[in-house]
């Protein structure tokens, strides 16, 4: 939130055409409780599809009798049948290299720990199976991982890698735009293998060129 609103202040948020930019006007700390009368809902920071993405816990019986621990509204964090998008969404005039698929990781293992009776999410429908999806979307991207290692077997740009990826449609079908998209997925994913010492970036390489770990 904090680059929100500091464009805000700087005058510098961007703005569609005819559209006022919607800007936060509270905070949310992580782990606190959502003033909400007679209800419990607390905040849950899981950054990775977004670095300030939260989910909303309600810690509350379930109305069907349900076993596990109430409700949580996932928004786009955890899907029953997609996987989120994990992106660059960085504020260009901070220099860290940051590792969205990481944050998603964690969160995803944050989110499990939760053990919730049902899960309602942005997209598709609800579903009551969180424990078994989380480990889904985690050996998922465990493979993903191992398949684009086997992709750098001589450097290659994220976008060479993204052509060679595994996507729910041809490489030749996906719009120049959704390719976007999907090259900054591969960025991610490389991001992660270079944290965890498997993979490196090629010095001096401009595009950045990815590389196994020597």
């Amino acid at each position: 939130m904090a680059p929100l609103l500091a464009a805000r202040d700087a005058g510098r948020t961007p703005r569609l055409p005819g559209l006022a930019p919607a800007l936060p006007d509270r905070t949310i700390t992580p782990g606190e409780l959502v003033p909400l009368a007679g209800r419990r809902l607390r905040a849950i920071w899981t950054p990775g599809h977004t670095p300030g993405h939260v989910c909303l816990h309600l810690e509350e019986d379930h109305p069907a009798g349900r076993a596990g621990h109430g409700r949580l509204f996932s928004g786009d964090h955890l899907l029953p049948g997609i996987t989120p998008h994990i992106g660059l969404y960085e504020d260009p005039d901070d220099a860290t290299v940051t590792d969205p698929l990481g944050d998603y990781l964690d969160s995803l293992e944050r989110v499990g720990r939760l053990g919730v009776a049902e899960v309602l999410p942005a997209h598709q429908h609800a579903f009551t199976e969180a424990g078994p999806r989380v480990r889904e979307l985690l050996t998922h991207h465990e493979e993903r991982l191992t398949h684009l290692l086997t992709l750098l077997g001589e450097p290659r740009t994220p976008w060479q890698l993204a052509e060679r990826m595994e996507w729910n449609r041809p490489w030749a079908d996906i719009p120049y735009g959704s390719r976007n998209i999907a090259v900054s997925e591969a960025e991610a994913h490389l991001r992660r293998l270079v944290k965890l010492g498997r993979a490196e970036a090629v010095p001096g390489s401009d595009p950045v060129t990815y590389a196994r770990a020597s």
